[in-house]
């Protein structure tokens, strides 16, 4: 996705310095000096003024008298923002954002789906159906782009389906870090497994029956949540930040 932070002279120094924090090169309360940023980015003060306004309304960095421009505590971030999301998925990602969007997913997606069943227009349906088509047909072959696209239209079919209006923007905010999530989780799934959870959801909906379609949709997000445990667990960190997020919904 083309976010706000990837336009303009101004908007390319966003996205380094963002990225720069996501990753911990810079860290809460060290000094950002914009006179350093001319210099390394060849650019106006005008420039690099716009950057840091853009990067303090993300909750990045503020200003305080006499210490200047500084990152900001964790805490304060815009973690909902859509460059924040791209920033902490891109690259290795950033396994706590892939444990909490597997939680959010959780509670979200399967009243999703019983909204959809109820509200899905005939037009709607066959959008899903036809996402569901193309999620199959990446099993032919272990493109994983092709696959994480086809993910994301699947849900963000259902999303709109739902008939509600702030699930449906939503997945402006998920689709970066699902995209995460299926680039480490795609040589793990099985296939057969993995489509046939994702056919019952289209089966329940087909039929109107939210019931179904928000248990299946249910089993789909356990089965996501328990594979992205295992994958984010392979390093001793990783296994302990799992073990501390006990228990599981």
């Amino acid at each position: 996705m083309t976010t706000f932070s990837r336009r303009g002279l101004h908007g390319h120094v966003v996205d380094v310095l963002g990225r720069r924090i996501m990753r911990g090169e810079l860290v809460s309360g060290d000094i950002i000096d914009p006179d350093a940023l001319l210099t390394e980015f060849q650019v106006s003060r005008t420039v690099v003024r716009e950057a840091i306004k853009v990067l303090t309304t993300k909750g990045l960095v503020d200003a305080r008298p006499r210490l200047g421009t500084y990152v900001t505590p964790r805490e304060r971030w815009q973690l909902l923002d859509s460059d924040v999301m791209t920033w902490r998925s891109e690259g290795v990602p950033d396994p706590l954002l892939v444990l909490e969007l597997s939680e959010v997913r959780q509670v979200l997606e399967p009243a999703a789906a019983r909204l959809a069943a109820v509200r899905r227009s005939d037009e709607q349906c066959a959008e899903i159906e036809a996402a569901m088509v193309d999620l199959a047909a990446t099993f032919e072959n272990t493109e994983v782009e092709s696959h994480v696209k086809a993910d994301l239209a699947f849900h963000r079919a259902i999303l709109a389906a739902s008939g509600n209006e702030l699930l449906a923007r939503f997945e402006v905010v998920l689709e970066p870090a699902l995209h995460a999530r299926d680039e480490l989780a795609f040589a793990h799934e099985t296939t057969t497994q993995f489509l046939d959870e994702h056919r019952a959801v289209v089966t329940a909906i087909v039929a109107r029956d939210a019931e179904a379609a928000g248990t299946a949709m249910k089993i789909l997000m356990d089965q996501s949540n328990r594979d992205s445990e295992t994958i984010v667990s392979k390093d001793a960190a990783g296994a302990e930040l799992v073990s501390n997020r006990k228990p599981a919904l």
